[in-house]
């Protein structure tokens, strides 16, 4: 079979992957992974962030961890969607007289993803939300690319003289996605998210 191109419209490329995934028996499969995932110890997780400032722009790498990755995958093979929103935000310190109004927030900027099986290429799927798709044929490959964020620009502003200013960063994962009607979000708190601490670093 003829492998489609990855450089595909957001909307087309949607449609002929998700075609793929089985349908049969698949409320059953969603309540037995939902409720594995509510009667698994709780899980942990946290973001590490390394900053790059350099004289045209400021740039982030960010690394979410957590200790169910494995499980991550299998509910993935079994029909299942995943989503991560990384969340970025760049504050100006405030110095002088009235440092009690707080530090002002410049940008707020988001990297959302969804990750899928596709069951015909027997690959994993990440699409992001500006409409770019890659493919990835192993676990450690999906992992590498749906929970990190290489190089990303967070501002191409520069500081004016003597402005002090910092990045602060968090991720939220949705391990398994619920996509309506499938909104069983009370079943047994299983539909639950991941939301890490706010991870901060000096941009200079």
């Amino acid at each position: 079979m003829k492998r489609r191109p990855l450089m595909q419209s957001r909307s087309s490329s949607k449609t002929v992957l998700r075609r793929s995934r089985p349908r049969g028996a698949f409320p059953c499969l969603l309540v037995f992974l939902l409720a594995a995932l509510a009667a698994s110890p709780a899980a942990a997780q946290s973001l590490d962030m390394g900053l790059s400032v350099r004289p045209t722009s400021i740039r982030a790498d960010l690394w979410f961890r957590w200790n169910k990755e494995q499980e991550l995958v299998s509910s993935l093979q079994q029909g299942m969607e995943a989503r991560i929103v990384f969340t970025l935000r760049l504050y100006q310190r405030r110095r002088g007289v009235i440092p009690f109004l707080g530090d002002k927030l410049i940008l707020e900027t988001h990297v959302a993803r969804s990750a899928f099986w596709d069951f015909l290429d027997r690959t994993f799927v990440v699409e992001s939300d500006d409409g770019s798709r890659a493919a990835y044929p192993t676990a450690a490959e999906l992992l590498q690319g749906f929970l990190t964020v290489r190089n990303f620009p967070v501002s191409t502003v520069l500081p004016s003289s003597g402005e002090e200013r910092y990045v602060t960063a968090r991720a939220r994962l949705e391990p398994v996605r619920l996509m309506p009607p499938l909104t069983i979000v009370t079943l047994a708190g299983a539909a639950a998210s991941y939301t890490t601490p706010w991870e901060r670093r000096d941009a200079k």
